[in-house]
């Protein structure tokens, strides 16, 4: 029985060899890898329970991705076809797979073989892991399957994560304050809004791993703490009439958090997004902020947005929590067009260096050959914030409190019984994501 089981899955091997566009195999290795696999009971992917509430998400997303390093970590990691599943190699503990693409596939090489194919899928054994190297030296580890496509930047690389893994990892990326409740009410939080934001997409992944989604940065990332918190607040999300909300976060409220529809122009107001008085964030070292920059960069980012000359700019009208919603450019062309102040701070924060203005909550002043800006809090100021959150967990209040008081009208339900999230109408408006939450 076991050489009948030996032999169909070598005669499966070669069959869908036969279906790829090209297969280039140097020497024996490859094939004897492949036969070793196969007759390796004990290096098998994770079983599908393991995997019951995973997370697919998009690696280095912002990158032009030609070439990536794969190297097997404490166990082995098979290479997979991924319409049968045939395992046509192996990498042992420290073995090392190139990837790379061709215009229409992609390939993963070892020693002298090298394998073509229109998709690949790297599984690890049970509780194995393995490492990824992008030129020019950035290397993070991470748990669960690596998923390699080829889209018009190059190389596709999506992590299927556990999300218990991922929720750990995302909290000691993202919050790092404290190991207690504050933690805790960040990983209710981010594991809600992994959920609320899967939604079926043509992308073939649920998040990216940069502040486009939440930041994760993979298994070296995770701390004790942050695995502690993942794991005591286990299948936890926080829900509205029965269904996920939308669990936006950011750094520092500055003393008031802020309508979800007063930064996001066009969405909804939703109930559990209301602004309020905020004096746990008093302790944060970005309550109050002030930037020097100068003029003539600020300037010239805003010439690059507008196409045109921008001499200067007036402070706009303000929302109900003192941020502010527009600013009035000053154009060479005597036009004075109005753009929303997210969008005057994601330009400036990505042309000038330091990324300086921490939020919309600002007023500014010209001093010689630069703009001084006196602001209040980090972030766009929805939802939860993380420095409150730390500040209430240190004054001993629970995460279920912390949660209470930045998503008022909202419940801790067990992910078993809880209804499937409705996918979002659109997405919001480019210039102040609800998913950019550190750093916006």
């Amino acid at each position: 029985m076991r050489w009948r089981v030996f032999l169909r899955a070598v005669s499966a091997i070669f069959q869908h060899w036969r279906r790829l566009s090209a297969v280039a195999i140097g020497g024996s290795v490859f094939l004897g890898s492949a036969l070793a696999f196969v007759a390796d009971t004990s290096a098998q992917p994770a079983s599908p329970a393991d995997l019951a509430n995973w997370v697919d998400v998009r690696l280095h997303h912002t990158t032009d991705l030609s070439s990536a390093r794969v190297t097997a970590q404490q166990g082995t990691l098979a290479v997979l076809l991924p319409d049968t599943e045939t395992l046509p190699l192996r990498l042992s503990p420290n073995e090392t797979l190139t990837l790379g693409h061709r215009p229409r596939d992609v390939f993963a090489a070892h020693d002298n073989a090298t394998l073509y194919a229109g998709a690949l899928h790297l599984a690890p054994a049970r509780n194995a892991t393995w490492t990824l190297k992008i030129p020019p030296g950035t290397s993070r580890t991470y748990a669960g399957r690596l998923h390699i496509r080829r889209d018009s930047s190059g190389l596709q690389l999506i992590n299927r994560v556990p999300l218990s893994e991922y929720v750990a990892s995302v909290v000691a990326s993202e919050y790092g304050l404290d190991g207690g409740a504050g933690a805790r009410a960040m990983a209710v939080a981010a594991r809600t809004y992994a959920l609320f934001s899967s939604t079926p997409s043509a992308n073939n992944y649920d998040h990216v791993d940069g502040t486009a989604s939440q930041v994760y940065k993979g298994r070296r990332a995770i701390t004790e703490a942050s695995r502690n918190a993942a794991q005591a607040t286990r299948g936890e999300i926080l829900t509205h009439d029965g269904t996920p909300i939308q669990a936006v976060y950011f750094s520092s409220s500055g003393g008031h958090t802020a309508n979800n529809e007063d930064v996001w122009t066009g969405s909804d107001p939703l109930p559990y997004l209301r602004g309020k008085d905020d004096p746990y964030d008093r302790p944060s070292p970005k309550h109050r902020w002030t930037a020097r920059v100068n003029r003539r960069a600020l300037l010239q980012a805003l010439s690059l947005q507008q196409g045109a000359s921008v001499n200067g700019f007036l402070l706009g009208e303000r929302t109900p929590s003192g941020r502010l919603r527009t600013i009035e450019l000053l154009r060479a062309d005597d036009t004075r067009p109005e753009i929303e102040a997210g969008t005057f701070r994601a330009t400036v924060n990505a042309r000038v260096d330091g990324t300086p203005l921490k939020s919309t909550w600002f007023d500014a002043r010209r001093e010689g050959d630069a703009y001084v800006f006196e602001g209040r809090g980090h972030g766009h100021g929805v939802g939860l914030n993380q420095w409150g959150a730390h500040t209430m967990a240190t004054q001993g209040k629970s995460y279920r409190e912390i949660l209470s008081f930045y998503y008022p009208g909202t419940q801790i339900r067990s992910l078993d019984g809880v209804t499937t999230p409705p996918a979002l109408a659109e997405d919001p408006p480019p210039e102040a994501p609800p998913s950019s939450r550190i750093g916006w």
